[in-house]
């Protein structure tokens, strides 16, 4: 017997279903949950309850849940959950349900082909040029050509949507000699993205890339020396590096160009939501949202990075740091929203699979986070070259005797491998 059209609503991907915790029982796989899986003690690709321990852990945390009926041992179909997502949250949450149409979850539904990519490294190479150029015209003469900045911010939100995942992809791309080039890029373009994924009205979108562009301009006045030491700073150093948000906003604050809510940006990206932060000790009921949305994006770049004092660290790793940190370092809105926009594996990732093989991500799966669209990596003498594409869900699905999944997410730099020329192999090979 068919679905009523109001069963079918109810369910995410025919087999899956959003459920109230109350009516969870052991037997059942949670698939999903309100809440990243990093700081909960399951694995990143579900849990099949299989004691009263780990169901009253789910009833104690969890709003929603989605069960993945396929998947679970007992196959009772609990009621559906009560409430709707939206109500009693803000809209820009929705995409937790993991509808492949919702914004949040743009990167889900992203392809790359030929066109896509093209425009996707012009566009990058156009914000990359302007930061060399916005760095330049700082050291030269301290001046800044806010109007060009936001021209091509501009341009580059109007067809971000459809370029996203080449986007993303092309910010993983990271060489220590453009530090802080790229970094100003890379805030720019994740800043643009999730301002979009969140429904943000196009403005927004704009000041969004505009305040990334510029959130760290004040650096150009500091001691280099400082700024580029291997090893801890001293308190006095530390001192020194923390004036770099008030000088962006002072360099900023007379320039009529420039939106109040972008200096804003610029003076409060390392303000914190429990008034911990600098350089004025705001707090989350007077930190602007813009503020917080910078302050997530700025440290998960610079999470990712190599810097002089420290080695890059992985995307996982990175959102598991701003978990850690939510609601007092960073808004946990904010995070959880970037968690869930970049998702587990983002395009262009290096991982390591279960098979002791490495590969480049290119999309995510809907159905198992751990089973992406991958391009398989050989080594070749000191690098390493990319090869041919392997669907895990689809190989899986024919060999459930022996799956392959994603075993460990690397850093982005820890491979030698060229993603600016992997992005363009993939654009080709996709046409």
């Amino acid at each position: 017997m068919s679905e009523s059209p109001e069963r079918q609503s109810e369910l995410l991907w025919g087999n899956e279903i959003l459920v109230d915790p109350g009516n969870l029982q052991q037997g059942h796989f949670v698939a999903r949950m309100d809440r990243p899986w990093i700081g909960t003690p399951f694995p990143l690709e579900g849990v099949l309850i299989s004691d009263k321990k780990e169901l009253d852990w789910f009833r104690q945390h969890c709003a929603w849940l989605v069960v993945d009926l396929l998947r679970s041992s007992n196959r009772y179909r609990p009621p559906r959950h009560s409430e709707r997502w939206r109500s009693g949250r803000q809209r820009e949450w929705s995409g937790y349900l993991s509808d492949d149409e919702a914004s949040i979850n743009v990167l889900r539904r992203a392809r790359l082909d030929r066109e896509i990519v093209s425009e996707a490294v012009a566009m990058h190479d156009l914000l990359l040029q302007q930061a060399d150029a916005l760095i330049a015209s700082i050291t030269r003469s301290g001046r800044i050509d806010s109007q060009q900045i936001r021209r091509s911010v501009s341009q580059i939100a109007r067809s971000l949507e459809t370029n996203m995942a080449a986007m993303v992809w092309l910010t993983r791309i990271k060489r220590s000699d453009q530090y802080t080039a790229r970094h100003c890029v890379n805030v720019a373009i994740l800043s643009m993205g999730l301002a979009q994924a969140l429904e943000w009205q196009p403005d927004q979108v704009e000041l969004a890339g505009a305040a990334g562009m510029l959130h760290d301009l004040g650096k150009m006045k500091l001691d280099p020396e400082i700024l580029t030491k291997r090893g801890s700073l001293s308190d006095e150093e530390y001192e020194h590096v923390k004036q770099h948000a008030n000088l962006g906003y002072q360099m900023l604050r007379g320039d009529a160009e420039v939106h109040p809510s972008v200096k804003q940006a610029v003076l409060e990206h390392h303000e914190r939501p429990d008034g911990a932060g600098y350089p004025n000790g705001r707090d989350r009921v007077t930190l602007q949202p813009l503020s917080t949305l910078i302050s997530a994006v700025d440290a998960y770049d610079a999470i990712t990075s190599t810097r002089p004092y420290r080695k890059a660290r992985s995307h996982h790793e990175a959102l598991g740091e701003l978990w850690k940190a939510r609601d007092s370092q960073f808004d946990s809105g904010i995070v959880e929203a970037l968690i869930q926009f970049l998702g587990w594996i983002t395009p262009g990732t290096v991982v390591r699979l279960s098979n002791g093989k490495f590969a480049i991500v290119l999309r995510a799966s809907n159905q198992h986070r751990l089973w992406p669209l991958v391009r398989l990596l050989e080594p070749d003498e000191e690098r390493y070259r990319i090869t041919r594409r392997l669907d895990l869900a689809r190989y899986n699905s024919d060999h459930p005797e022996k799956p392959i999944r994603v075993a460990e997410v690397l850093p982005d730099d820890a491979l030698e491998i060229e993603l600016h020329a992997a992005l363009q192999s993939e654009g080709s090979a996709a046409d």
